[in-house]
């Protein structure tokens, strides 16, 4: 048999059954189905991190009052240093502590534990995690330096990903239709044909006549680590009452390296051509 016969045979088998209705003449035209895919690399336009605060006190009202105090600041220093290209929320989470008292293990080892009765309670310690999405990636360096001048217990890496957008899709589906019609163009010569017309075009890995098994999306949000030069390191924080104008000031002593690191778009698309014999 005709190696172009043998693979039109295939091909009509496997799609017999999930095929749309054809007139005659097309059911003797030899198809062949095609799985596109392509990855495009873009600017992340998102970037985040986060901070935390933590202030202590007898009272739970007044531990809260200032850790609560200490995180508004930070807050405003990060608009002001970003230009206002962010977006913040922020948690309070308030816990007791108490007097440590000794637990012997057994005869060599000996363990710390907190006596939780109420007679041993000590005071509270309040902490505020305060989230951080910058809206616009090249204020982020200056907008976790800010952060850090304020005098975080704790802060994050900083992130970076991409918020999908319509022209983001568009260019991975374009990518994808015109790899599945070099493969197809690919299979056709192979199988000693011509392509023909398209016939069938969709979105997804196939198959072509069925449900998508996966939609354009978006490949990861690769997270940045930076790392401070020595002169950052050196630089001496503001006092722990700084104003937001302050804070907002020492951003760029604080501000770690953050290169931003391009995201992979993926699209895929499933077609069905049309094959023409020489």
């Amino acid at each position: 048999m005709h190696p172009v016969s043998a693979f039109a045979a295939i091909s009509l088998l496997a799609l017999t059954a999930c095929a749309p209705p054809q007139d005659k003449a097309d059911e003797r035209r030899p198809t062949i189905e095609v799985l596109g895919r392509a990855f495009v690399e873009q600017a992340p336009n998102r970037a985040r991190f986060n901070v935390e605060f933590e202030e202590k006190n007898e009272h739970s009202a007044a531990a809260s009052a200032a850790v609560v105090e200490r995180a508004n600041r930070a807050a405003e220093a990060i608009r002001l240093a970003s230009d206002g290209e962010v977006r913040i929320t922020s948690n309070l989470d308030v816990r007791p502590y108490y007097r440590q008292v000794t637990r012997r293990l057994n005869e060599f080892n000996e363990q710390l534990v907190e006596n939780v009765h109420p007679d041993a309670l000590l005071g509270y310690v309040a902490r505020v995690s305060v989230n951080v999405e910058v809206l616009d990636p090249e204020q982020a360096a200056a907008a976790r330096g800010a952060a850090l001048a304020a005098g975080p217990v704790q802060s994050s890496a900083l992130g970076f990903y991409l918020e999908p957008t319509a022209e983001g899709q568009r260019a991975a589906y374009e990518a994808a239709v015109e790899d599945a019609r070099q493969r197809a163009e690919l299979a056709a010569q192979a199988g000693g044909a011509t392509l023909g017309a398209l016939q069938w075009l969709q979105e997804g890995q196939g198959p072509c006549l069925g449900t998508p098994a996966a939609e354009t999306g978006y490949r990861g949000g690769a997270v940045a680590f930076s790392r401070a030069t020595a002169e950052v390191a050196a630089a001496p924080l503001p006092p722990r009452d700084a104003s937001p104008q302050q804070l907002a000031a020492a951003a760029e002593q604080f501000a770690l390296a953050a290169d931003l690191q391009p995201q992979r778009i993926e699209g895929r698309v499933c077609a069905l051509y049309t094959l023409k014999a020489d």
